[in-house]
């Protein structure tokens, strides 16, 4: 037959004890001249989820932040990629601009002084020059890639551990408040 225990006496002073059958710590709790327990286990798990939402909804906005700023790091190096590729050609085009600027203007002269009649052959062969040394400029001259993959990679890498975080802080909230 189980013992019978004494009735339990909480004083206006109480406020946490612990019970010497079960050995499980209170809280007492006092409203409107009733009086209640609260195991202090179930307490600090309140404490702690409302603590957990409150983070989870500061890391969000701080999470937004730095995808943000990360999403404009890539676009920021895709734009100066491209701009120094479009620089680069624009250098090649430039390089092959001379020789056919010259070849333009010093080809009808060099022509004058060796044949002095602009017979069909010279205006052939100055012609030819005219499209050939530009030509043979362009090819000569490369334009190097700009490989930008693995800092690409790099960021991508980072805007998906930060979606993850931020994934990660939703259920978080989405969860049931308990």
């Amino acid at each position: 037959m189980p013992v019978a225990q004494p009735p339990l006496e909480i004083s206006e002073d109480l406020e946490r004890f612990s019970c010497s059958y079960c050995g499980t710590e209170q809280i007492v709790k006092r409203a409107g001249g009733a009086v209640w327990l609260k195991k202090i286990e179930t307490a600090v798990r309140d404490v702690q989820k409302g603590t957990d939402r409150t983070a989870a909804e500061l890391a969000l906005v701080r999470l937004e932040r730095e995808l943000e700023a990360a999403r404009e790091s890539r676009e920021k190096l895709i734009r100066e990629a491209q701009a120094k590729r479009n620089l680069a050609q624009a250098r090649r085009l430039m390089q092959c601009l001379i020789p056919f600027a010259a070849v333009f203007l010093i080809g009808p002269l060099i022509i004058l002084l060796l044949d002095e009649s602009f017979s069909g052959l010279s205006i052939f062969v100055w012609l030819a020059a005219c499209v050939g040394v530009p030509a043979l400029a362009f090819q000569s001259i490369k334009v190097l890639p700009i490989d930008i993959q693995p800092a690409l990679a790099e960021i991508d890498g980072r805007i998906a551990q930060i979606q993850e975080r931020m994934e990660m802080n939703r259920s978080i909230l989405d969860a049931p408040p308990a």
